[in-house]
């Protein structure tokens, strides 16, 4: 349930604006984890606020932070005064603006797999999510994304991009640029990711195509520096009464990603299905990603997973998982109530 903050909402208001409106939400999880060793209890709440406004003109702008995203002082990498969490964004005839911690464009198209568990897959680090080039967290030393969102009938277009990496990004910008002497510990200077991105959604299912282009730290040894990389992705989803599937096609290029010796992340694949009956959901992946070694064997990683909720309706859902992954080398499991507020 949605608490508005009326005080805050009147005075917005009689500043002159059209309409404004401050909300309250917030989630919470308790329960157990099983990380292939120990059992473990694991709980937490988040609380988030949702500011949304309109001009005069009939623009829409907002912006959506949580309370754990907001801590300048302490964590100088994460938080939403520094772009670098939450969003803000305007909309109109135009489109959608989002800048801030949001998606890149092919994310935003595609996404990522069907998420497991109480803890959304985080018991498992995640795995269902697809590493894409940019945007999503994924690329702090870039600064923050701008996403552009245009649909027109069935087909809706995406454009995002960062303002050039910067290893001390967070200081000054320029303060301590790459010089390509430590590849472990150097980022590329001031070059901007970007991606973009199609979808056409018809009425049982959607098909979309992405790209985007980064500069990464080539690890290879002895030809340490700056390369651009390339992803090329393809999504799909089909939904058929109370089932549903979800595949996922991603192919790079000079992604490297090692640190010691050359490993470049070549493709990822994975395919995720899901079936609701009632107040029962029911959900499964399988992940796979390719890496390339130069003057070694290939190595393939895999991760798949299967989970339960059952809805206890209210905001309140009881759900567990369980995931292999080749990353954790390990199964883990966890069990437990998640809310949503």
């Amino acid at each position: 349930m949605k608490k508005v903050l009326f005080a805050t909402t009147a005075l917005v208001l009689s500043a002159g604006f059209a309409s404004a409106e401050v909300a309250l939400s917030g989630d919470g999880r308790m329960g157990m984890i099983y990380d292939g060793n120990d059992m473990q209890l694991s709980s937490r709440a988040r609380v988030k606020f949702t500011l949304t406004g309109e001009s005069d003109a009939g623009l829409s702008f907002g912006g959506a932070f949580r309370v754990d995203q907001e801590n300048y002082s302490a964590n100088k990498f994460r938080s939403a005064a520094r772009g670098t969490a939450g969003a803000v964004w305007i909309s109109g005839a135009f489109g959608k603006l989002s800048m801030g911690d949001v998606l890149s464009a092919s994310e935003m198209a595609i996404g990522d797999l069907y998420e497991l568990g109480y803890t959304d897959g985080e018991f498992a680090y995640d795995v269902e999510e697809i590493s894409y080039l940019t945007g999503d967290g994924v690329n702090l030393d870039q600064g923050p994304t701008a996403l552009y969102e245009f649909t027109v009938n069935n087909i809706s277009l995406y454009a995002s991009v960062t303002d050039g990496s910067d290893t001390a990004w967070s200081t000054t910008v320029g303060a301590d640029t790459y010089d390509g002497d430590d590849p472990d510990t150097d980022a590329p200077s001031d070059s901007v990711a970007y991606s973009v991105a199609a979808k056409y959604e018809a009425e049982n299912f959607w098909v979309a195509l992405g790209y985007a282009g980064a500069d990464v730290v080539d690890t290879r040894v002895g030809r340490e520096g700056s390369v651009t990389a390339d992803e090329i992705s393809l999504g799909a989803e089909g939904k058929f009464n109370n089932f549903s599937i979800k595949g996922v096609y991603l192919k790079y290029s000079d992604r490297y990603t090692g640190e010691a010796f050359a490993e470049e992340l070549d493709q990822t694949y994975g395919l995720a299905m899901a079936y609701q009956m009632d107040a029962i959901l029911i959900e499964g992946f399988y992940r796979r990603d390719e890496y390339q070694y130069e003057g070694a064997s290939d190595e393939n990683y895999d991760a798949y997973g299967i989970g339960a909720e059952y809805d206890l309706g209210g905001g309140a859902t009881v759900a567990g998982a369980v995931i292999d992954s080749d990353y954790l080398d390990d199964t883990v499991v966890d069990m437990g109530v998640k809310f949503k507020f």
